[in-house]
C-alpha cells in the first residue's frame, strides 16, 4: 500500500469591500443662510475608510477511510521429492589381528 499527498491549485472568487474618500472643492457664491453658529470655527474632520482583505483558512478534512484487512488460512499439502544421504562403511582390520607382533601370512 502506498500513501502519498497530491497538491492541486484551486481558486475562488471572493467579494471584498474597499472604501475610498473623495474630497472636492467647488466654487459657490451664496449667503450662509441657516448655518449653525459654529460654521466659522476652526476644526478638523477625520473620515475613516476600511478595506477588507481575503483571509485563507485551511482545515484538514477526512474525505474517506481506507480499511486494509489481511486474512490467513492454513492447509496441508503433500510434498514429494527425493532426499539424499551419504553412508559410510568402515572396515576395521584391527579385530582380525590376533597377535600384534606376528603378522598373519597371506
Amino acid at each position: 500500500m502506498r500513501v502519498y499527498t497530491v497538491e492541486q491549485p484551486v481558486q475562488e472568487g471572493v467579494t471584498l469591500r474597499q472604501e475610498r474618500v473623495a474630497v472636492e472643492r467647488r466654487p459657490v457664491d451664496r449667503p450662509v443662510g441657516t448655518a449653525p453658529g459654529d460654521a466659522f470655527r476652526d476644526r478638523t474632520i477625520d473620515v475613516q475608510t476600511r478595506q477588507e482583505e481575503a483571509v485563507v483558512a485551511k482545515e484538514a478534512r477526512v474525505k474517506e477511510e481506507v480499511v486494509v484487512r489481511k486474512e490467513a488460512d492454513q492447509r496441508t499439502q503433500t510434498v514429494r521429492d527425493n532426499v539424499r544421504r551419504t553412508e559410510v562403511d568402515v572396515e576395521d582390520d584391527r579385530e582380525k589381528v590376533t597377535n600384534p607382533t606376528v603378522r598373519p601370512k597371506p
